[in-house]
């Protein structure tokens, strides 16, 4: 992190990415002969899952940059850095995603786009030749897919609880498939049509709430946290919704935070002095039932629940106009 910090203006800025690809590999040398000096000292066991965790680190970095941050094609030469990953062995446990990020640029060489997610672990199981090696991979892409969808851009809009109830009907017999389990819980238990989880919370005035106690109405819920740039960036258009609906009895805006520190949490509302809406208040959140049952891995996030309890939208992307015409319509709905 300290390197990529102290080169990110090139790094994210350049266009020449045969540069980035030269710029990595040097540090990648100069870190795996640290490793030659000190091997003596450990292992052989050891040294191994260094040299692979050396790899992997850079590697993953480089697939983060090319696949997520500057949005690369494929068949960009860019990627061509995946001849160079190690041939897939026991130690790929400790650091798996760089095979799945491989395989992922394989595939969309051979093919336009992702056909299906029980195509591409069809094609994980063909591509490695291990089948305990295999069915862990599997079972971490599956979960990837359910804890962090913006990793997988290509794949995300092909999943839903039908084609999650197909991938773990398929790997009832992975070794692995404990790993999927809590994961998939969660994301039954956030899909839209589900009854909405009825958690506690705390309001500013230190009493307790519980979202039954709102039963009947429309709620639209801004989960958030005062170290969270984009909640920060986005929460004037969500009071925009509380001030408009503000008269409306059939509605009710939660801001939810999920810090840590309920006295940053304390002073921050206190400085804003926002009039509308419900501000409530979840030590780590994100960490607790409430996340679990929402599937909350990343903030900001939005979710709408309709007059009957039941999750409407679990996942909206942002406080637009859209978000605000699907308030209207729950309203309209009996």
């Amino acid at each position: 992190m300290p390197f990529i910090s102290k080169n990110s203006s090139f790094i994210f800025k350049t266009k020449n990415t045969d540069s980035i690809l030269i710029l990595f590999e040097k540090f990648r040398t100069k870190r795996e002969n640290k490793i030659k000096k000190f091997k003596e000292k450990f292992s052989s066991e050891i040294a191994d899952i260094l040299y692979f965790q050396n790899d992997a680190r850079i590697y993953s970095f480089l697939f983060f940059l090319g696949r997520i941050s500057k949005g690369l094609n494929p068949n960009d030469s860019y990627f061509d850095f995946i001849k160079n990953i190690p041939e897939v062995n026991e130690t790929l446990k400790s650091l798996p995603d760089i095979y799945l990020y491989k395989y992922e640029i394989e595939y969309l060489r051979k093919n336009k786009s992702i056909e299906s997610i029980t195509d591409f672990l069809r094609f994980i199981e063909k591509k490695t030749n291990n089948k305990d090696l295999a069915d862990y991979l599997k079972a971490n892409y599956i979960k990837a897919l359910i804890e962090s969808p913006s990793y997988w851009q290509k794949h995300e809009k092909l999943f839903n609880t039908e084609v999650l109830s197909k991938a773990l009907s398929s790997e009832k017999n992975n070794t692995y498939h404990y790993i999927i389990e809590q994961p998939s819980s969660s994301f039954y238990a956030s899909q839209n049509g589900e009854m909405a989880y009825l958690f506690d919370a705390q309001d500013k005035f230190g009493g307790n709430f519980n979202l039954q106690s709102l039963k009947g109405k429309v709620l639209f819920i801004d989960v958030w946290a005062t170290w969270c740039g984009p909640c920060i960036n986005h929460r004037p258009r969500v009071k925009e919704f509380a001030e408009k609906f503000k008269n409306n009895n059939d509605v009710e805006v939660l801001f939810v935070s999920v810090d840590s520190s309920k006295d940053k949490w304390l002073s921050f509302i206190e400085k804003e002095n926002n009039e509308f809406g419900k501000n409530l208040f979840i030590r780590k959140g994100m960490h607790t039932e409430f996340g679990k049952n929402y599937n909350i891995k990343s903030i900001p996030r939005y979710i709408l629940i309709g007059k009957d309890g039941k999750i409407i939208n679990s996942n909206i992307n942002e406080p637009s106009i859209a978000a605000e015409k699907e308030i209207e319509k729950a309203l309209k709905d009996k």
